[in-house]
């Protein structure tokens, strides 16, 4: 292995770390740690506010390089793409007061069983992609429902969680953002876990015997 390439969103650019801006990924992320744990070169794909539609973009869109290690960042479920004819969009319950597109779609169109389904497709495509392509990675989910089958879970939805659910790596069966309040790290006013949650995380990740 030579580089540790991380894709995401917020949580894994390092949003209201104390080494990020806009431009600028944050190196106190538990991706970035390990990496540099690992002896390895860090790249973060990741981008603010992605959905796992546009995480999947990411990765099928990017030039690994022999040897590469991944992490993975699965998001909010809820998080939704289109395309406005020339160029992906993706909506979020936290802007449904400024985009049309978000205030309809989370009115009319969105549902548990659409969100769960249409992200375990992408999980599950990705998992193969890296597999076939013989990539070690790491796979973290942030939100619970994904694998989570007491409601909006029918035949098909549980087939596509028994196919994902053993690539997932969970923080005590958490996500990261929920694992974080549970061990009362530290949270930003925008529910990004700081530093103190990165460096346990990167600490829970080394020893978890999936490296």
């Amino acid at each position: 292995m030579t580089r540790l390439v991380a894709f995401g969103d917020s949580f894994i650019f390092g949003n209201d770390l104390h080494d990020w801006d806009d431009l600028t990924p944050s190196q106190s992320t538990w991706p970035a740690l390990l990496a540099k744990h690992l002896n390895l070169d860090y790249v973060c794909a990741a981008e603010p506010g992605s959905s796992n539609s546009s995480i999947t973009r990411q990765v099928l869109s990017f030039k690994f390089q022999p040897n590469d290690f991944v992490t993975l960042n699965w998001t909010w479920i809820n998080r939704w793409d289109f395309f406005n004819g020339t160029d992906w969009e993706t909506v979020r319950p936290s802007g449904c007061e400024s985009s049309i597109f978000a205030r309809y779609y989370y009115k009319f169109f969105q549902s548990e069983e659409w969100d769960k389904f249409e992200s375990l497709k992408n999980m599950q495509l990705i998992h193969g992609f890296l597999d076939q392509k013989g990539i070690k990675y790491i796979s973290t989910c942030i939100d619970e429902l994904t694998l989570n089958t007491r409601w909006h879970s029918p035949t098909y939805i549980r087939t596509l969680i028994d196919l994902v659910s053993p690539k997932i790596t969970f923080f005590e069966q958490r996500g990261f953002y929920h694992w974080s309040r549970e061990k009362k790290f530290k949270i930003s006013n925008l529910m990004h876990p700081l530093e103190e949650a990165h460096r346990a995380a990167f600490e829970y990740i080394k020893d978890s015997n999936v490296v």
